[in-house]
């Protein structure tokens, strides 16, 4: 007995011995076996469009045709920029992509972009990106983000307020901060001459003060306090901190999840700042019914004019609307001023024409504060300010989703067979790249103010010219937009010339982490003092 017992445990060691050489044979098999069903199912998920005989661009395992973006090696304006012009994309009227793991489409032919945004609106009416509904109150409910039938009602409250006229009473608190800007650069330049600036922080300063004046009624005295609190926050709510980063990556890749993460586009200090800061502002003016024709007043109207079942009076509703114009103005104009000041520091002739335009202007109104329609009515930086939204577009892209149910039939476009593009799939736009197609702009990485002369304008490609959006879901403030940039350049340009110093880039680049374009590190510039 016991001999058998001994020659069992014997049998058993040698298996048990056996087992373990085989061990890292059978884990290498199950890596291997692991990594080729990954590889195979890859295989599969990039080869939707094929299948579905669209052209597309060929997708990198696992991030799709966005690694340079994920990496942090371009921005969404240059990544988008790439695969419109790609050697896939060229000729196309759209072509297929990943956007991470997405099936996405990129539309390329203008008519066909005009069918999307304008024509079809009621099938693209929603952004495809998503944040919780329930649990981010302040960022579902603006008009950018929100889906189609919460933006459809604030669109139809707001549309009115963004109008001509509504933008004309806006301007007096627009060139009181020009004038502070004014001050604040004469301040800085401590009897020299001149002085080299970094434009982007200077620019930013002043737009910061209008927009919290506009949508708060706050003096935000960034201008004469870089340090003050809304400047502060301005900062703070691009911060990329861990928690934010997270929330972003999954309202923009994955949508889908935004409830079970419960997204916010804010930070918490932000989301209590607006909240405080929006509280105190609507409760004072109410209480002292003060007029400054700003955002307050225009809220104040809603509260007292619509009925108890309207959006305006859902939690968090007129915050929501402040704190994205803030996000989104300050950031949006500043870069434009700053890339504006940047080109006419390199064009000379540009700059002395404009600068003429204005001394003629100011010498005719005696020295004194130019009206809103005096400064609309300035033809050549009229010129000068689109021909920098072109080259740098601040929404350098744009996106929609397939509302459908039954999808969207894309038959008749260049796929050569039957395709409906499916319920859900988002839809992109190169912004950047259309603005830069030789196609329809002749030297197009040139910059030149006289292709939006009265003449020019006309030749201009319909739907190649993008810098607002297009259709109901273009920029609201557009026309507020535009003066904020031009009040920026004529208080800067009255007083000083702009140059070239040795701290600035020979070329522009852009900012990788930042969502709209914005120069990266920054813009320096030389300011001569020669008053107009």
């Amino acid at each position: 007995m016991k001999g058998i017992m001994t020659s069992v445990f014997v049998a058993a060691a040698a298996a048990a011995g056996g087992l373990l050489v085989l061990l890292p044979v059978f884990a290498s098999g199950g890596v291997l076996l692991v990594l080729g069903t990954v590889w195979l199912w890859q295989r599969h998920h990039f080869g939707h469009w094929q299948r579905l005989g669209v052209p597309c661009i060929p997708a990198t395992p696992f991030v799709g045709n966005v690694w340079k973006l994920l990496r942090g090696a371009c921005c969404f304006g240059d990544q988008f920029r790439e695969l419109y012009e790609s050697d896939e994309a060229t000729g196309r009227a759209y072509v297929g992509i990943h956007v991470l793991h997405n099936h996405a489409l990129l539309l390329r032919d203008p008519a066909l972009i005009k069918r999307v945004l304008v024509e079809d609106f009621s099938q693209f009416s929603s952004r495809f990106e998503t944040t919780d509904p329930e649990c981010d109150t302040m960022g579902s409910q603006n008009l950018f983000f929100s889906k189609y039938d919460t933006w459809r009602e604030t669109h139809k409250i707001f549309a009115p307020f963004f109008a001509v006229g509504k933008v004309r009473q806006m301007y007096g608190l627009l060139e009181s901060i020009g004038q502070k800007l004014e001050v604040h650069m004469e301040e800085k330049l401590l009897g020299r001459e001149c002085m080299e600036v970094e434009v982007k922080q200077l620019c930013a300063l002043f737009t910061t003060d209008i927009i919290a004046s506009l949508a708060f009624g706050i003096e935000a005295h960034s201008l004469q306090n870089p340090e003050a609190e809304f400047r502060r926050m301005c900062i703070e709510v691009n911060d990329p901190r861990p928690k934010r980063l997270l929330h972003l990556f999954t309202m923009f890749f994955f949508p889908r999840l935004s409830r079970r993460v419960r997204t916010h586009l804010y930070s918490d200090e932000y989301e209590r700042f607006m909240r405080n800061s929006m509280n105190y502002v609507l409760s004072q003016r109410e209480a002292s019914g003060e007029k400054r024709h700003d955002l307050i007043d225009i809220f104040l109207q809603l509260k007292r004019s619509e009925s108890a079942g309207s959006i305006v009076h859902r939690p968090d509703f007129f915050v929501a609307q402040a704190a994205f114009l803030l996000l989104a103005g300050f950031d949006t104009s500043s870069s434009t001023i700053t890339f504006a000041l940047y080109e006419l520091a390199k064009n000379t002739a540009v700059q002395d024409r404009l600068r003429e335009e204005l001394r003629a202007t100011l010498q005719q109104n005696h020295d004194q504060p130019l009206s809103c329609d005096t400064v609309s009515g300035l033809e050549y930086l009229r010129q000068v300010v689109d021909e920098v939204l072109r080259l740098y577009p601040p929404t350098a892209f744009l996106d929609r989703c397939c509302n459908s149910r039954e999808g969207y039939d894309l038959s008749s476009w260049d796929c050569g067979s039957p395709f409906k593009l499916p319920p859900g799939t988002p839809v992109y736009i190169s912004v950047l790249g259309l603005h830069r197609n030789a196609q329809f702009w002749p030297n197009p990485e040139v910059f030149d103010p006289e292709r939006f002369s009265s003449e020019q304008r006309k030749q201009i490609h319909p739907m190649t010219y993008l810098p607002f959006g297009a259709g109901p879901r273009g920029c609201i403030g557009t026309l507020l937009g535009q003066l904020e940039i031009k009040v920026g350049l004529l208080h800067i340009l009255k007083n000083f010339r702009v140059e070239l110093c040795e701290r600035t880039l020979p070329e522009m680049s852009f900012d990788p982490k930042a969502f709209v374009l914005a120069a990266h590190n920054g813009t320096y510039l030389r300011f001569v003092k020669n008053q107009l």
